[in-house]
């Protein structure tokens, strides 16, 4: 699908004032809003960290500098109250153990689709594109799986096939699409820790982490088009509110409390699973 024209829609509604940068987006034939899910494989970009202000990165260089501790609390992680992260029937937990060889494919593409619905509660349509285009990575590495879902069953698998018929590089392959597919849940991860340390408003943090995962992706246009719709976004208030299942349960200081450890252990548990990829892409220079 044509993600430039689905942002340029959107955002002229949203900011009619700029619909001049808008018209310069939408003819650029060469651009769309995510460039980072066409461009040729590369190298998987270093993050840096700051002293004051840690990031989840899951660059090769840093697999081994960030790591989540839960508090010693037996209550820590009691869920009293229902909310979009306990309600989940998939979680990346479940992968912690494993290696990249063990991952398997068909319940990482579930995964990966249940969780980035998460981006619907920004209720900003920014982020529909965003969306779309990791739904169309899904779809990629899915035709692949049902190729031959007896010899593709992990990720390693389908990657594999591709490095040994070297086809990694070739247009909408199963491998692109697994990168660029661990980028969008590294702008996932990054944002969820970054909202769980409770300091941010809701668009600090999507920023922070687009600035750390996506941004070093995208061209002039497409940060400039992403940053204006930005402003789109919910208050802090609302989108805690839209995690709840019930929504008085909100207005509870202890739901609030839980909801940001939920965070916090699902953006482990997401970084856990990325960093593989990230170490095996590496390794064969992909």
């Amino acid at each position: 699908m044509n993600i430039t024209r689905l942002l340029l829609k959107t955002d002229y509604d949203l900011f009619p004032s700029k619909f001049d940068d808008c018209v310069k987006l939408k003819n650029n034939i060469g651009s769309t809003f995510l460039l980072y899910f066409n461009l040729p494989n590369s190298t998987i970009p270093i993050i840096n960290d700051e002293v004051d202000d840690k990031l989840i990165s899951t660059s090769e260089s840093d697999v081994e500098k960030h790591s989540f501790t839960e508090t010693d609390d037996q209550n820590s992680n009691e869920i009293v109250y229902e909310t979009f992260f306990s309600q989940l029937s998939h979680r990346f937990s479940v992968f912690n153990s494993l290696s990249f060889e063990e991952l398997q494919a068909d319940l990482f593409l579930d995964t990966c689709e249940e969780y980035f619905s998460l981006v619907d509660k920004f209720n900003s349509p920014i982020f529909t594109p965003v969306k779309a285009d990791v739904n169309g990575n899904i779809a990629k590495l899915r035709r692949k799986l049902n190729q031959n879902p007896s010899k593709f069953q992990t990720l390693f698998a389908i990657v594999n096939d591709e490095i040994e018929s070297q086809t990694t590089q070739a247009r909408n392959s199963a491998t692109d699409a697994l990168l660029w597919l661990k980028r969008a849940f590294e702008f996932l991860s990054s944002f969820l820790h970054q909202f769980s340390v409770g300091d941010k408003s809701l668009v600090d943090a999507v920023n922070k982490a687009y600035e750390f995962s996506l941004k070093p992706h995208h061209g002039m246009l497409a940060r400039s088009v992403f940053s204006i719709a930005l402003r789109a976004v919910p208050n802090k208030d609302d989108f805690i509110r839209s995690l709840a299942v019930h929504p008085a349960d909100a207005s509870n200081p202890r739901f609030v409390d839980q909801t940001y450890k939920e965070m916090s252990k699902q953006a482990s548990d997401i970084t856990s699973v990325l960093r593989k990829i990230t170490l095996f892409y590496s390794k064969h220079g992909l």
